[in-house]
C-alpha cells in the first residue's frame, strides 16, 4: 500500500510539473491551469484536403519530439485537418476519471474549467462544419454526415487514447447542445458508433428538429453548385476553395441552415451514419440503450427576440397566420394548410397576437415539441431518459433586452453556467443554479444517473403516460410537463403533414 501512494504521489508532482503524456502518436506537452491541465489541438484524424474532404476521416497523423498544445481554430472557411482537433483537460486530483466529450454544435470557444474540477476529463470535440461537414449529394465524393463521422472518429480515438491521460474508457458520455444535442442523437441511432459511448446528453436540440434534418439534402447541394458555376463554369463543388463554399452557401435560398444531416446511401470504403429517416429509426426502436439526459429552456425562442420585435414582420404574421407555418409542412391543397393553420391560430393567437405568445409558438414549433418526441421516442426503448427543463432567467447567458424581460432560460444560457469563462464562483441565484447544474450533470458522467443513491430530490426517469421533467433553477423539482396541450397539436400537425408523407415513409 505503501508503495502504491508513493507511486502515486510520484505520478501527481510528474503530471503537475511536466505535463507531458504520450499517446499512439506521440509526445504531447499540456498547459497547466488552476486544479486541471490542458491538452488543446490534438489531431485525432486526417484527409486529404481535396479529395477526401466530404469524405469520412482516416487515421490521425503521428509526429517525431513533444508537441505542444495548440489552440483549436475551426470555422466553416477552416482546412479540413484544423477541424480534426480536440482538447483533453485533465485534473490534477487522483485518477481515474469518468469523461465527458462535448460536441461542439459550431466553432465556438467552451471554457471547461469548473466541469474539469469537479473530478472528471473533459474532451471538446471539434469536427468540420458547414458545407464541408454537411454538403450531401448521395454521390461517392460527397455522400454526406461528414461533421458526425469525424466525432465517431473522434470518439474512437477517446477509446484508444483517454488511459493514456488516466482516463477510464469505460464511463464515457456524450453531450452537445442544439446542433451539437442533434448531432448526438445521430451517434445514438447509427451502427457506427455502437460501444463508443455509455451515456448522452443532448441540450435544447433533437435531430427531428426541422432546422437539423434535411429531406431534400440533393437541392441543397445542387443549388450551391449552380451558384458556384454561376460565376466560373470550370468550379465544381470538388475544386473550389473554402472559402468560395462558405460564401455561396450564405446565398443558397432554403430555410434554416444551409446543411444539416441527412440519409446516406451506401458506398464501398464509407461507413453510413444514416440508412432511414431518424424518425424512423427512433420509432423502431433502432437506439443505442445508454442511460440519457434530454431536454429544452423554457424560453429558448428568446435569441429570435430582434427579429420579431420588427414591425414589419409582427404586421406580415397578423395578416397572414400561414406565414408561420414550418416550411418543411407538406400540404396537398388549401384546405390542409388552413386546417393546419386554424390548429395553430387557436393554440396560440385566438385572443391575442402578442411578442409572447410569438415568442412562445417559436419555443414549441421548432424546439421544445420536437424534444418531447425525442425523449418519448428513446424512453420507449427500455432506456432511463432523464428529462429537464432549465427555467432560471439570470445574469449570465444571452443578454436581455431592455425592453423585453426574458420570461426562463433563452437557448444556450445553460452553457453560460456550464463553461464560464472563468472558475470563479458566480453570486446569488446564479452561483446555486450553477452548483445544481454542475452536480448534476457531473454525476451523470461519474455514475450514468444525475441523482445517484441518497441525492435528493431524486431525478425521476422519464413515464411518457404521465411526463415530468426536473425543473432546474434556482430549486431543484420534479414537476409535470407543462406543454402537453401544446406538443400534442404539433405532433398531429407533423404526423399528417410531414411524417406521414410518403418521402419519409419510404
Amino acid at each position: 500500500m505503501a508503495d502504491l501512494k508513493l507511486l502515486l504521489v510520484m505520478w501527481m508532482v510528474s503530471f503537475s510539473e511536466q505535463a507531458e503524456v504520450i499517446t499512439a502518436q506521440g509526445r504531447i506537452r499540456g498547459e497547466t491551469h488552476q486544479g486541471y491541465v490542458s491538452y488543446n489541438g490534438i489531431p485525432y484524424a486526417s484527409v486529404n484536403n481535396t479529395t477526401g474532404r466530404f469524405k469520412q476521416a482516416g487515421i490521425p497523423p503521428t509526429w517525431p519530439g513533444i508537441r505542444d498544445s495548440q489552440q483549436s481554430r475551426c470555422s466553416v472557411t477552416s482546412q479540413v485537418d484544423d477541424c480534426l482537433v480536440l482538447d483533453v483537460h485533465v485534473p490534477t486530483s487522483s485518477p481515474p476519471w469518468p469523461v465527458l466529450v462535448w460536441v461542439k454544435g459550431d466553432g465556438g470557444r467552451y471554457s471547461p474549467g469548473k466541469l474539469v474540477l469537479q473530478d472528471i476529463i473533459v474532451v471538446v470535440v471539434s469536427h468540420r462544419i458547414g458545407p464541408v461537414g454537411f454538403l450531401c449529394l448521395g454521390e461517392e465524393k460527397i455522400p454526406g454526415n461528414a461533421g458526425v463521422k469525424d466525432v465517431t472518429m473522434a470518439l474512437r480515438w477517446v477509446r484508444d487514447n483517454i488511459p493514456a491521460f488516466q482516463g477510464n474508457p469505460y464511463k464515457v458520455v456524450v453531450a452537445g447542445q442544439g446542433f451539437g444535442a442533434a448531432m448526438v442523437e445521430a451517434l445514438l441511432l447509427s451502427p457506427i458508433a455502437q460501444g463508443l459511448f455509455h451515456g448522452a446528453i443532448m441540450q435544447s436540440g433533437s435531430i427531428l428538429c426541422p432546422w437539423v434534418f434535411n429531406h431534400d439534402a440533393k437541392d441543397r447541394g445542387v443549388s450551391l453548385l449552380q451558384l458556384l458555376n454561376d460565376n466560373d463554369e470550370t468550379l465544381t463543388l470538388l475544386n473550389a476553395d473554402v472559402n468560395q463554399l462558405a460564401e455561396k452557401s450564405d446565398k443558397i435560398y432554403f430555410s434554416y441552415l444551409p446543411f444539416g444531416i441527412c440519409i446516406e446511401k451506401e458506398f464501398k470504403n464509407e461507413e453510413r451514419l444514416l440508412s432511414e429517416s431518424p424518425y424512423r429509426l427512433a420509432s423502431n426502436k433502432f437506439t443505442r440503450r445508454v442511460p440519457l439526459i434530454i431536454g429544452y429552456n423554457t424560453d429558448e425562442a428568446y435569441i429570435f427576440l430582434s427579429i420579431l420585435k420588427g414591425d414589419k414582420m409582427r404586421k406580415k404574421m397578423t395578416r397572414d397566420t400561414s406565414l408561420l407555418l414550418p416550411d418543411e409542412l407538406k400540404f396537398l391543397n388549401v384546405n390542409e394548410l388552413r386546417t393546419a393553420e386554424k390548429q395553430l391560430k387557436d393554440l396560440y393567437f385566438k385572443n391575442n397576437f402578442t411578442l409572447a405568445t410569438l415568442l412562445a409558438y417559436h419555443r414549441d414549433a421548432y424546439f421544445v415539441s420536437h424534444i418531447h418526441k425525442s425523449a418519448r421516442l428513446h424512453a420507449a426503448s427500455d432506456v432511463p431518459v432523464y428529462y429537464y427543463q432549465f427555467s432560471h432567467a439570470g445574469q449570465p447567458g444571452v443578454v436581455a433586452d431592455h425592453q423585453v424581460r426574458k420570461s426562463g432560460a433563452a437557448h444556450s444560457d445553460e452553457l453560460a453556467y456550464l463553461f464560464p469563462e472563468t472558475v470563479g464562483d458566480m453570486e446569488g441565484n446564479d452561483e446555486t443554479v450553477q452548483k445544481n447544474l454542475l452536480r448534476l450533470w457531473t454525476d451523470f458522467v461519474k455514475y450514468l444517473e444525475p441523482t445517484p443513491s441518497g441525492s435528493s430530490p431524486r431525478w425521476e426517469p422519464l413515464d411518457s403516460s404521465q411526463p415530468r421533467v426536473m425543473d432546474i433553477g434556482t430549486d431543484l423539482a420534479m414537476k409535470e410537463f407543462p406543454y402537453t396541450r401544446a406538443v400534442s397539436t404539433w405532433d398531429d400537425i407533423y404526423e399528417r403533414f410531414y411524417y406521414g408523407r410518403n418521402y419519409l415513409r419510404a
